[in-house]
């Protein structure tokens, strides 16, 4: 399961007493979302109010001039511009049960609505923040800290980062996200491949003269991926034969289960 990360808005106020403070807050954030994408694979998408981008982060310095400062890292920027920015936050579950657990109200922090903590936790998300103060220098929120009208209903966790270190302290937690509900983990499957597996009722040994001979669509004893490849597990020698378009004799692949590619 991908882990996106989303913006915690109340992070944003104050803004900084100058634009030099604004910047260092900036580097830091934006050092937090390398590592979090880079090292730990947790997906370039972002999730922000609509307003994002007119937040101050500095007296009259707005992140819409931040984006475009010369005066700013150009790594920095290139970075950020990269980043996918999605709005409203619940961009993609406009019409699923999700969107019907989100009840604001009940997502209070210090007496205001926490939008951006909200939404990571109910999207399994990470969130995170400007290093504003040690306010925010917490790798995870809980219950006796967050959200208090819902304390009392459900034990409460959200995963949080304003330092590339928060991010290295949630690295199991998001591991065990990437894995969930993955085929390829599961079952030895490719990651393009269809889900759920049916595992083959029989196996084919010999490569040149018999693979396959069967019918291409009976997916029962394989899978064919979105390239039209077929997959088939042989089981005595613990891998995948994969054979790609045009099917014919000698055509096909050998691969590990963790992916990687064999020699004939």
């Amino acid at each position: 399961m991908d882990v996106e990360m989303v913006f915690n808005e109340l992070s944003g106020q104050p803004p900084a007493a100058n634009i030099h403070d604004a910047m260092k807050r900036m580097s830091i954030f934006i050092g937090t979302t390398v590592m979090a994408t880079g090292r730990f694979r947790v997906k370039r998408v972002l999730r922000v109010e609509k307003v994002f981008l007119s937040m101050e982060l500095a007296p009259g310095y707005p992140l819409s001039k931040w984006r475009n400062d010369k005066q700013v890292d150009r790594e920095e920027r290139r970075y950020f511009n990269n980043l996918k920015t999605k709005y409203p936050v619940l961009t993609d579950f406009e019409s699923s049960e999700l969107k019907e657990q989100y009840i604001p109200s009940e997502y209070i922090y210090n007496g205001k609505t926490a939008h951006g903590l909200s939404i990571a936790y109910l999207l399994n998300a990470l969130a995170l923040s400007l290093n504003l103060d040690s306010k925010w220098d917490k790798s995870q929120w809980n219950s006796n800290q967050l959200f208090l009208q819902i304390s009392q209903k459900q034990s409460v966790t959200v995963h949080h980062a304003s330092h590339p270190a928060h991010v290295k302290a949630n690295a199991d937690w998001i591991r065990e996200q990437l894995e969930k509900d993955d085929p390829w983990l599961k079952h030895g499957l490719p990651r393009n491949g269809e889900y759920p597996y049916q595992s083959p009722k029989r196996y084919y040994a010999e490569k040149l003269e018999d693979f396959p001979k069967e019918s291409i669509e009976d997916r029962k004893k394989g899978f064919l991926d979105h390239k039209k490849q077929i997959w088939l597990w042989h089981k005595e020698e613990a891998h995948w034969d994969v054979q790609f378009q045009p099917y014919g004799e000698g055509r096909y692949l050998r691969v590990t289960p963790d992916g990687h590619l064999l020699n004939k």
